[in-house]
């Protein structure tokens, strides 16, 4: 019967928790942490002080196992733990107090001295390291160099903008787009002509690079709306660039553009793809008073053309002038005028006109006033003109009907030339095949002559160890640069006569054949066979052109 009762006692007792308690049993591990570092610590330092480590070690681990042996087997929590403190705590304290009088004053511990310093530490802000991947100019031209020790912040911000322009800057990006999305920041990249999405960014590291761009760029950073725009540039290496900054306020926060005013806008006329005949007949061209006309399509390097055509004239001999609708780069030694109406392009043109200039250039033509005065120039002067055309043949049939007649247009005008931009295979990944023979058929290409095209890899890319890797060239898009195919149509006396007598489209392309010409597509086509490009990529551009 008192069995009976002893486990109906014990049952109770269980029931109301009295044996167990899951706080008391997670808080006695959690106090024996500093118990084990501080032995931890005593273990190490009485080998760095000199002093017996078996003994302090052996002390602080007796004294901490015996008080929470007492812990576990008094019935009083509230004293065992007391007792516990007082052990580890005194054992500690009797070591620190023996080390402290080995060791020089500014080696003790727990003292007055060396807790104000650890306090002092803490809360101290912890240094950033500057980072400087790319040497930054702001709108003044004026080097920036990184924001100072005591301003962590804006030294964050610093070191985010320059991982962010340095990446800009290792893939050859012409445009940026960072444009906020809910709690993240979407990333694009323009590259060699081809939207590319980057991974997302965090909303706050983008806002603070935003910032601290408007701020180089010369923009007011407390406007978050309304739309700004300013300029920076940037050196890495030998590559130096200069961006047009553009930031406006979005319903989820702020934009920003990057538009990267690239070399090839200042490039010579050997650079820009011209196949070797072509290239001989435009600068005989080039060389001659009259009129020649520069067409493509929008982003097609139209005005890279007319600036390689310009500057191929030495400005020191002759007077050099361009007028601008659209907004390009500042050449040197060459007189240069924007004008943002053009409805007073023609004005502006006349004014620059009585100056008796050598070679004008004009970036459009949309009234026939203007068409008039770049007739009669062109009588004694070399004309550029610039023109938004899919083919050499659209851009005079354009020029035609701006000027009002065939005769008077046709009259100064040498040449006429469209192009399109085609992405460069990769020289390090570029992989070699043989073309199937309906392939060559379909685009009318002799297959005896063609032994192999060039394509972007088509197998990953790996290491020695057979480890994937990304081609450190074009960093994995298979492409490096663009190069341009142009069709240049010249003004026979034959197709000049063609023109006036108002005849058919058929007409005029057969003369154009017998003078030799190849249309864009063939041209383009050359750039695969001599291993270029892809057929893939030209592919991809007619079509975006058509």
């Amino acid at each position: 019967m008192s069995d009976l009762n002893s486990i109906a006692i014990l049952g109770a007792a269980a029931e109301a928790g009295g044996y167990f308690s899951i706080f008391k049993i997670v808080f006695t591990i959690a106090i024996t942490v500093p118990w084990l570092w501080t032995a931890s610590w005593i273990n190490k330092d009485a080998v760095r002080v000199h002093t017996h480590q078996l003994l302090w070690s052996g002390l602080i681990l007796a004294a901490g196992a015996v008080s929470l042996l007492i812990l576990f087997l008094l019935p009083w929590y509230a004293v065992g733990l007391l007792v516990y403190i007082a052990m580890t705590c005194t054992v500690a304290g009797v070591y620190v107090a023996h080390r402290n009088k080995r060791v020089v004053q500014s080696a003790k511990v727990l003292t007055s001295e060396h807790l104000r310093s650890v306090f002092a530490s803490a809360a101290k802000p912890k240094q950033i390291e500057a980072v400087q991947h790319i040497k930054l100019y702001d709108s003044r031209g004026r080097a920036v160099f990184a924001p100072p020790v005591e301003e962590p912040e804006k030294r964050q911000a610093y070191n985010l903008a320059q991982n962010f322009l340095n990446e800009v800057i290792l893939f050859r990006a012409s445009e940026v787009d960072l444009t906020p999305a809910g709690a993240q920041v979407a990333v694009r990249y323009v590259v060699d002509g081809v939207l590319q999405q980057r991974p997302t960014a965090d909303r706050n590291e983008a806002e603070a690079v935003i910032d601290y761009v408007k701020g180089l760029a010369g923009i007011d950073v407390e406007e978050k709306r309304l739309p700004q725009t300013g300029k920076i540039g940037a050196e890495a290496g030998a590559v130096t660039i200069d961006m047009d900054v553009t930031t406006a306020g979005t319903t989820r926060g702020q934009r920003l553009q990057l538009r990267i005013v690239q070399e090839a806008a200042r490039t010579n006329l050997v650079e820009l793809g011209l196949p070797k005949d072509l290239l001989v007949r435009m600068e005989e061209l080039n060389d001659r008073t009259g009129l020649i006309i520069v067409s493509g399509q929008k982003s097609s390097g139209v005005t890279s053309t007319l600036y390689s055509l310009l500057r191929r004239r030495d400005a020191f001999i002759h007077q050099l002038v361009a007028i601008e609708l659209r907004g390009g780069v500042d050449l040197e030694n060459i007189t240069q005028q924007r004008c943002k109406d053009p409805a007073d392009l023609a004005a502006k043109l006349a004014s620059l006109l009585r100056r008796d200039p050598d070679v004008v250039m004009v970036d459009s033509c949309g009234t026939e006033q203007t068409a008039d005065l770049i007739c009669q120039a062109a009588v004694e002067k070399s004309l550029l003109l610039g023109c938004n055309a899919d083919s050499a043949l659209t851009a005079l049939a354009k020029w035609i009907k701006v000027a009002g007649d065939a005769g008077k247009a046709v009259a100064p005008l040498k040449a006429v030339t469209c192009q399109l931009l085609l992405r460069k295979l990769c020289p390090k990944c570029r992989e070699a095949y043989r073309p199937p023979r309906d392939m060559l058929a379909k685009l009318n290409l002799p297959a005896e002559k063609i032994e192999r095209f060039y394509r972007p890899p088509t197998k990953p890319l790996t290491d020695e160890k057979g480890n994937p890797v990304t081609c450190p060239v074009c960093r994995g898009t298979g492409y490096y640069g663009r190069t341009g195919a142009f069709e240049l149509l010249e003004m026979t006396d034959e197709i000049r006569d063609l023109v006036i007598q108002g005849a058919s489209l058929g007409r005029i392309k057969a003369a154009c054949r017998k003078n030799k010409m190849l249309y864009l597509q063939e041209q383009a086509l050359r750039k695969v066979i001599e291993g270029a490009t892809s057929i893939d990529e030209v592919i991809r551009v007619c079509k975006k052109k058509r």
